[in-house]
Parts: structure tokens; sequence; C-alpha cells
């Protein structure tokens, strides 16, 4: 049986639904049918980062954060919640 996943080629990241934590994360949503690009993205993600400690990133929101350029301020916290318009051919489909 063949399922997809939608792979954000320039992060490395796979496309979740999401209502809370973003669209992008290390393991992605599976798909049974191979998914529309137009239909499951839509031209935009979002973008969610919630940290108020001052220690470092975790990896994945490390990588969000070098990519889309966020940075944590002075007393090392970075609120982010935004949608942000990507063209289709940073993603592709990928057969697992």
């Amino acid at each position: 049986m063949k399922v997809f996943k939608i792979l954000h080629k320039p992060t490395g990241l796979y496309y979740t639904p999401s209502n809370g934590y973003g669209n992008l994360s290390t393991t992605g949503k599976i798909y049974a049918r191979k998914p529309s690009l137009t239909v499951c993205i839509g031209g935009s993600i979002r973008i969610i980062i919630h940290e108020w400690n001052p220690r470092p990133f975790s990896k994945k929101l490390q990588i969000i954060a070098d990519y889309f350029g966020f940075k944590k301020d002075e007393k090392g916290k970075c609120w982010v919640d935004t949608h942000i318009n990507t063209p289709f051919e940073d993603w592709e489909i990928v057969e697992l």
C-alpha cells in the first residue's frame, strides 16, 4: 500500500494540519491517497513559536526560526503566530 507525506523542501519538515502547533512538524501527516497541494497547503502555512524561556530552541523550532528569520528578543523570548505564504515549488509529495 502506498502512503504519502508532504515535504517542505527548504526546511526538511513535513506538513501537518494543526490548530495549535503550526503546520510544520518532524513527523507530518500520512495520507492514504496522493494529496493535492492546492487543497492541503492552499498557498500558506501557519507558523507558531511560543518560547518564554531563555533556553535554546528545540531542533524543529530552530530550523523554522532560521529559515523564516525569527529571533528571540534580548530576554530570550519569542512569540510568533502568523500565516506565511509559501510557493508551491517549495513543497513535494513524498511516497513512503
